[in-house]
């Protein structure tokens, strides 16, 4: 037992480590971020990992993290700005080979968040199929955008509604490129007929609103009081005229019905690809472990 919590510690430290020598975080931000406690999101999320995905893992969630963050900033208000800088971590994931090592640290946050995403980039794709990492980019590019579509929101005053609304929080919420990490996890790929099936999207797009549900309820005060209205709760309200109840209301029931609807879809392509189990219940365990750590996490009960 105590061996495990010692190599858990210092996977943390050599996290942490990580994070300053890229410059993503300063010596005393570390306590803070130690607060939100993102190691246990990826032991609820990825349990039994490799060590060495696992550090992958928490290195990306850390990183993903961070450049959230970094949007609530001034980048998030001007459009031009988010626009460029997405497209620069964008353009990363058309590049090929051994990132270069910067000769000089990080001139800005944007300068460290490029950087460690150059070197993310690369880790993920190692003995990745050009196939994986097509749809990895894609993914990546589709959750990324999101940045520019609050930002301009944002500067706007305005908020998306309906199927805009959902596709955004969709694809702000990240779940797409952690599920295709589930295949570096288990080092296999999904083979070809499973992922040109249209239930297996279905079952992806559940699970990432799901996910994003139960964050959005766990978040929300924390969102309410920083005057972000990119919660579902708060854009189903401002669309439908909804009382703060009525709309949490809507949105846990939603995610019920999301878990078993998604449950129907894993049952169904179980039968048709049994070889790919590992990957279909990998699914209902992020969502777990987004359930299990969104509702303690101190990242949601802190200003």
């Amino acid at each position: 037992m105590n061996s495990a919590l010692e190599a858990r510690s210092q996977e943390e430290l050599r996290h942490q480590d990580w994070l300053l020598r890229h410059g993503l975080i300063r010596r005393h931000g570390l306590e803070r971020y130690r607060a939100y406690g993102l190691p246990e999101l990826i032991d609820l999320s990825y349990p039994g990992a490799p060590a060495r995905e696992r550090r992958l893992l928490l290195d990306v969630l850390g990183w993903f993290t961070l450049l959230d963050d970094h949007f609530d900033g001034p980048i998030g208000h001007h459009p031009p700005s988010a626009g460029e800088f997405t497209g620069r971590l964008i353009a990363v994931t058309r590049a090929a080979g051994r990132p270069r090592v910067p000769l000089l640290p990080p001139a800005d946050r944007g300068d460290a968040l490029l950087g460690a995403w150059t070197e993310l980039w690369y880790r993920q794709c190692l003995g990745r199929s050009r196939r994986w990492r097509r749809r990895a980019a894609r993914d990546w590019a589709d959750c990324l955008r999101t940045f520019v579509t609050e930002t301009e929101h944002r500067s706007r005053g305005t908020l998306p509604g309906g199927l805009p609304a959902v596709l955004m929080r969709r694809h702000a919420s990240c779940l797409y490129p952690f599920m295709n990490l589930l295949e570096r996890v288990a080092d296999r790929e999904l083979p070809r007929g499973l992922c040109l099936r249209a239930d297996w999207r279905r079952l992806r797009a559940q699970t990432a609103d799901a996910a994003t549900l139960i964050n959005d309820l766990f978040s929300l005060e924390r969102e309410e009081r920083q005057g972000n209205g990119f919660n579902t709760v708060t854009l189903l309200r401002r669309e439908f005229g909804l009382s703060r109840e009525t709309a949490r209301r809507v949105v846990a029931d939603r995610t019920a019905g999301l878990r078993a609807e998604s449950e129907l879809l894993r049952s169904g392509l179980v039968l048709r690809h049994p070889g790919a189990r590992w990957y279909l219940e990998g699914t209902r365990q992020l969502v777990d472990g987004v359930y299990a750590w969104t509702s303690a996490s101190r990242r949601y009960r802190s200003s």
